[in-house]
């Protein structure tokens, strides 16, 4: 009997791997219905046929999965069945505790760890991946998956030059054959600025396959970037002539349409009204269509569909901002921020020896204006943009967000600022002047500051109801959790001003700038910026054809133009829609003015 029932269990085993689900189920049950209560090989049958299941949709495969975790919890094997089973049914969060045990009793098992890696990423902790992958591998013992994985980690951890490093020393010195690889690869090129790179990437993608979406959004946005309409249009009719159904396909169709018709108006409409939102692309459909009737200033269309797509998305997220929501954040941050201010006052600079290259932060919120500014701090010979880099954030948002000792800060600091120097070196961007803009930097404005003692920093404000209102009709990740509902981005401006005013009281040098004074008169208050920075000033340099460096960002269109100044702000077009809270942002607007009023 004991030979029929091993017979049954490889048979089931070699089903699950052809994926011949029924067999499983079936070789599993004439198992179970041999086995005697006890038999170390029960859990065994119940995981195989509970991971059938699951394939199936059937009823009864997730208790099946946890029947064979309660009855032997130690084995690995087990526990990241529990754990897919989980994933495949959407519950990422549940998913997490049987995987992260899976990949503590696996000892750095290829599949275990990319599961669980997979899983972290998922549930926005890339810094956790990161830990989790870097071991594997810097030891070298990192399946080429792993290795992929670990990029997308540095990637979405903001370390989008560590990503591009791991995946060269990937590939060596070979282009990549695998389309997916080079698509990963573009899409990195297109975040470092590489854009040659990312065109022979992308050109060779379409070459394979023309039909690739994928290549084809990633072709429109570089050309975009770069300011190529020919080229821009040609990938555009190319893509539309696709008829693609993916949503942010069509959201660049939209993005880029001066005239839709009644007809495709009332499709997409029903589409963002009826589809569910199940992953991050598909809200970008509803905002490329409150973006196109604000255009159209059809400004109640505009609110109505905004509205919606960030009810949906936060609700996707599990991250909708009630009022309970935005307290426990506003709570969070101010203990993070304590815990910050407390590690800059008890902690030295990092020494810096005869180091020539230093740094210039911009650190307003998103939506301010700092895509411009960068373009034209960037515009003199020796000075490199890095857009939002953000390699640093995750560490310095690790140490404020737990009791850090000094001493334990200090060698993150000191490593920190020789892995930054690395980093840039090996990609080729390390300049005597780089000028950095991640809105997330304020939080930690003062532990930069000891990482990179020499660095500059430079808080843009500009109206927040414009601030606001553009991020409300805009697409952001996660990570900006406020973007979906207004009151939660007026705290986060709100919040803002209490970190310059606690940053700047305990020694921190920022200059506040205001964005709207400089759109008035940008020859003085360029002049003004480029002295406070130490930077030698030029009025060519407020040309857009003298800073041709392309801008990737929502804004890559608004910094190409001449600089003008609004006569209205444009969030009086909205302010029926939400009064109160355009109340509010006027208040915080009064504020900004009353700091940068007086820092003349």
């Amino acid at each position: 009997m004991s030979e029929q029932i091993e017979a049954f269990l490889n048979g089931a085993t070699e089903a699950l791997r052809r994926r011949e689900h029924s067999e499983c189920e079936t070789l599993c049950d004439q198992a179970l219905s041999l086995l005697a209560e006890g038999d170390q090989r029960v859990p065994e049958a119940l995981s195989l046929r509970g991971t059938a299941r699951i394939q199936m949709h059937k009823a009864g495969g997730l208790d099946d999965l946890k029947r064979a975790v309660q009855i032997d919890p130690n084995e690995p094997q087990f526990q990241m069945a529990l754990g897919q089973g989980f994933l495949a049914l959407g519950n990422i969060e549940e998913a997490e505790m049987p995987l992260g045990q899976a990949f503590r009793m696996g000892r750095g098992h290829p599949a275990p760890t990319l599961l669980y890696a997979r899983c972290l990423l998922a549930l926005d902790k890339a810094f956790m991946a990161e830990q989790v992958l870097g071991p594997l591998v810097s030891s070298g013992r990192a399946t080429p998956a792993l290795v992929r994985q670990f990029a997308e980690a540095k990637f979405q951890n903001g370390d989008v030059f560590g990503a591009r490093d791991i995946l060269a020393q990937l590939f060596g010195g070979d282009a990549p054959e695998k389309n997916e690889d080079r698509l990963q690869l573009a899409r990195l090129d297109l975040s470092l600025r590489d854009y040659e790179t990312a065109r022979v990437n992308i050109e060779a993608i379409l070459a394979d396959d023309p039909h690739s979406i994928d290549a084809r959004i990633s072709a429109i946005r570089l050309m975009d970037w770069v300011d190529d309409d020919a080229g821009l249009r040609r990938h555009l009719e190319a893509l539309i002539r696709l008829k693609p159904e993916r949503a942010d396909a069509l959201a660049l169709i939209v993005d880029h349409s001066q005239e839709l018709d009644p007809d495709t108006i009332e499709t997409l409409m029903h589409r963002i009204n009826t589809v569910p939102v199940t992953n991050e692309e598909e809200a970008t459909l509803g905002f490329a269509l409150a973006l196109y009737f604000d255009r159209k200033k059809e400004f109640e269309r505009a609110w109505d569909a905004a509205s919606l797509t960030n009810t949906r998305i936060a609700a996707f997220r599990g991250a909708t901002m009630t009022m309970e929501a935005r307290q426990v954040e506003l709570r969070r941050l101010e203990a993070q921020f304590e815990r910050a201010l407390k590690l800059y006052q008890s902690s030295g600079p990092v020494p810096t020896g005869e180091q020539q290259e230093r740094f210039i932060y911009l650190i307003g919120a998103p939506r301010t204006g700092s895509s411009l500014l960068q373009s034209i701090l960037a515009a003199p010979d020796r000075v490199v943009s890095l857009g939002e880099r953000a390699a640093l954030y995750a560490y310095l948002r690790d140490a404020s967000s737990r009791d850090m000792e000094t001493s334990s800060f200090e060698r993150l600091a000191s490593d920190l600022h020789k892995a930054e120097r690395a980093g840039l070196e090996r990609q080729g961007k390390l300049a005597p002047v780089l000028v950095d803009k991640t809105p997330h930097h304020a939080f930690v404005t003062g532990l930069l500051e000891r990482v990179n003692p020499d660095a500059r920093f430079v808080q843009v404000f500009r109206d927040a109801g414009d601030v606001a209102l553009s991020m409300y009709l805009r697409p952001f990740p996660k990570f900006f959790a406020e973007a979906t509902d207004p009151a939660a981005i007026a705290d986060l401006l709100e919040f803002r001003l209490k970190l310059f005013e606690g940053w700047r009281k305990a020694g921190v040098d920022i200059l506040p700038f205001s964005y709207e004074r400089f759109t008035e008169t940008p020859a003085i208050e360029g002049k003004r910026l480029f002295e406070a920075v130490g930077l030698d000033w030029d009025e060519r340099y407020l040309d857009p054809s003298a800073r041709p460096e392309a801008v990737p960002t929502f804004s890559s269109r608004q910094v190409r133009k001449p600089i003008t100044a609004k006569p209205v702000p444009h969030w009086r077009s909205y302010q029926e829609f939400a009064p109160d809270v355009f109340s509010r942002l006027a208040d915080i607007s009064d504020a900004q003015k009353g700091i940068t009023d007086t820092n003349l």
